[in-house]
């Protein structure tokens, strides 16, 4: 079962009404506005100027804060003060309407459950560059810091490539080309980064993995 769409547009009209500023994460599948399952939360980046606002706003339109399943409640730990994400839920018995909010793009830790912020220069990026969706009226991250999200979050968060995120990775492929999203990548695998590139181009998303947590030429 799907969420509504107006469910989903309603969300969103709240944070431009109320002047947020935020971006969506990511739209896998380009499952918003219209197919988002029910129970599946809507993953955005809220900027810590407007965290105190983007609280109120929820609170004003029938939201309440759940436990989060990756958070301090459940043994997560935010290094490098990272804020803590937020997990909403809209009050409503018939959808199980979901809200993931972080406040600075950040990945899962190789260190079992520790959040780690991305570096300060690709955050600032997101807010700099991110794009307005004129179809569905939303803020969403640019296609550079998108596809780095991407392989960030697989590597990282899932440790494995699903067949739902390559060919996300595969559409944007071109974009391993270009300067930003190159020094972007060394900020985060360092050396890696041109092996990382090369295994992308000759589709070799099993190998990436194993080839990253063996890597020793630092």
């Amino acid at each position: 079962m799907y969420i509504p769409r107006q469910y989903v547009d309603d969300f969103f009209g709240l944070l431009n009404d109320h002047s947020i500023n935020y971006a969506l994460i990511k739209n896998i599948g380009d499952e918003l506005p219209l197919n988002l399952s029910d129970g599946k939360d809507i993953d955005i980046l809220v900027s810590s100027e407007s965290k105190q606002q983007f609280e109120n706003a929820m609170l004003e339109h029938g939201y309440h804060t759940h436990i989060h399943p990756f958070g301090t409640a459940n043994g997560w730990y935010f290094g490098y003060e990272l804020p803590e994400h937020q997990f909403w839920r809209k009050e409503d018995n018939q959808y199980n309407f979901y809200i993931d909010a972080s406040f600075a793009l950040c990945c899962k830790s190789l260190i079992p459950k520790v959040w780690i912020p991305l570096d300060r220069k690709i955050n600032e990026s997101v807010w700099e560059n991110k794009t307005f969706n004129e179809q569905n009226c939303f803020w969403q991250m640019d296609e550079r810091n998108l596809l780095i999200y991407l392989l960030v979050r697989c590597i990282f968060d899932k440790q494995y490539f699903s067949d739902v995120y390559i060919p996300e990775i595969e559409k944007r492929e071109n974009l391993l080309a270009d300067s930003y999203v190159r020094e972007a990548l060394r900020l985060v695998f360092f050396k890696f980064t041109p092996k990382l590139v090369d295994l992308i181009i000759n589709k070799k998303f099993t190998s990436i993995i194993k080839e990253y947590i063996s890597f020793m030429e630092y």
